[in-house]
């Protein structure tokens, strides 16, 4: 995805509130690990060395073709709050540290299975 087309879509008011949305329905918690995540303006206070980062994940891939389909991009139901770790894990099956998730065939995560995460 080209960086001018997907710095337009994370910092419009849509996804900040699809994001604010899907982080309040989690709890501040990571989909994957169930870990607390510090969310600015959600979360209460965590000392910047012990909080643990997130990102909310396309389960359908965001690409340059979908940027502007709300059913894919701003979907909450194809949109998950993980970790900053647990995201790498989706990402970089080759290096993924969580061996107990995976996801099933519709994208939606499962536990146990096979070592490593399958990709989206």
């Amino acid at each position: 995805m080209s960086y001018g087309i997907r710095k337009d879509f994370y910092n419009s008011k849509a996804w900040k509130t699809t994001r604010r949305n899907v982080w309040l329905k989690q709890s501040c918690t990571c989909y994957i690990c169930h870990r607390p995540v510090y969310v600015d303006g959600i979360s209460p206070y965590i000392e910047k060395d012990k909080r643990r980062t997130g990102i909310v994940h396309h389960i359908k891939e965001l690409t340059n073709d979908n940027v502007y389909d709300d059913t894919i991009a701003l979907n909450e139901e194809n949109l998950i709050g993980v970790c900053k770790d647990c995201h790498e894990s989706i990402h970089h099956q080759d290096k993924a540290i969580r061996s107990d998730y995976r996801f099933d065939e519709n994208g939606q995560i499962i536990p146990g299975g096979p070592v490593g995460i399958k990709r989206l």
